[in-house]
């Protein structure tokens, strides 16, 4: 396990470097700062190691009739998944999306609506002990699309809305199983301060399942509530541009309980989720790598209040706008 979980750590530094390079090279963008950026890509590879590691060994010993079902992953998005001590899953969610209209309102309350579509593709994967593991097409257990509208009101200035609903299909690779997947909601962000404080708050109400069913685990509503700050990093540029960190603290509490079956006579319940985030991001502009576009990059954290479920999954997007 270790040369694995080494050969992991040292390609994802590579990646990163690699990364840097090419947005120096192609783009034109220029790093100030840049000891600092590949300090926190360490830390990062090294966050991220740890979890992929212990990830692995649990999966060494799980049978995979009885893991948590596939189909939610395409809700969740790309991360390491953790539920009681014997039950794991790796999901990778591409996200693609194209905005067709920016909402706005002018000084004289004139609103225009924004709209935007996603095409999602979601797979899940049986190991995840290095880079490899991501292009290793007997690696997919399992492939799901799942296209959506997500429409931006803006109520005022500082209060926007966002609702959405996705429907699509999913199937696992290796056996005839598929499921019809299905998830949406409405979301709120609230801007605090007079502009000079970078606080928002933000609430949500989401709805989510796939069919057919399997006992009481196809569907579940949640609620959301949460603040997320932005700063600027002194000294540290992309692209000409400041460099920010953005954060984000948010409570999910479940209306409908989650429940995992980890055996045959066991179910774990999970009712809530706690999640923390941190990403680096180039204030109010996306970061652009080919044609692939983030609001931001970073980590997420996420566990359980009773600490049976946890996850660590890719941060790209605030969650008002994920």
């Amino acid at each position: 396990m270790d040369h694995h979980l080494f050969g992991f750590y040292n390609g994802c530094l590579v990646l990163v470097g690699r990364i840097l390079q090419i947005m120096e090279d192609h783009f034109r963008l220029h790093f100030e700062g840049r000891g600092g950026l590949l300090a926190l890509a360490i830390l990062i590879c090294s966050i991220s190691g740890n979890a992929l590691a212990q990830g692995a060994e649990l999966g060494a010993r799980e049978d995979p009739e009885r893991q948590v079902h596939w189909a939610m992953g395409a809700f969740f998005g790309t991360g390491w998944y953790r539920v009681d001590d014997n039950r794991s899953m790796f999901i990778f969610r591409i996200p693609p999306r194209q905005t067709l209209r920016e909402s706005s309102i002018d000084e004289k309350g004139k609103r225009k609506l924004g709209i935007e579509i996603h095409y999602p593709v979601t797979f899940g994967l049986h190991n995840l002990d290095q880079l490899p593991d991501f292009v290793d097409f007997d690696n997919f257990a399992t492939v799901s699309f799942t296209p959506g509208i997500e429409l931006e009101i803006p109520l005022t200035e500082k209060w926007h809305l966002r609702t959405s609903a996705h429907f699509g299909w999913g199937k696992e690779t290796s056996s005839s199983e598929s499921a019809w997947i299905y998830y949406g909601g409405i979301k709120s962000r609230y801007r605090l301060g007079d502009g000079r404080v970078n606080w928002s708050l933000l609430n949500g109400l989401y709805y989510a399942g796939y069919q057919p069913e399997f006992k009481d685990r196809g569907r579940f509503g949640s609620f959301m509530t949460g603040l997320e700050y932005a700063q600027p990093l002194k000294n540290i540029q992309l692209g000409g541009d400041d460099l920010w960190l953005n954060w984000h603290v948010t409570y999910n509490y479940f209306f409908d309980k989650l429940n995992f079956h980890v055996g045959e006579d066991q179910v774990e319940s999970i009712s809530d989720q706690w999640e923390i985030g941190l990403a680096l991001s180039k204030g109010s502009k996306n970061i652009k790598i080919w044609f692939i576009s983030f609001e931001h990059i970073g980590l997420s954290y996420k566990f359980s209040s009773n600490r049976q479920y946890t996850a660590i999954s890719v941060n790209l997007r605030s969650p008002f706008t994920y």
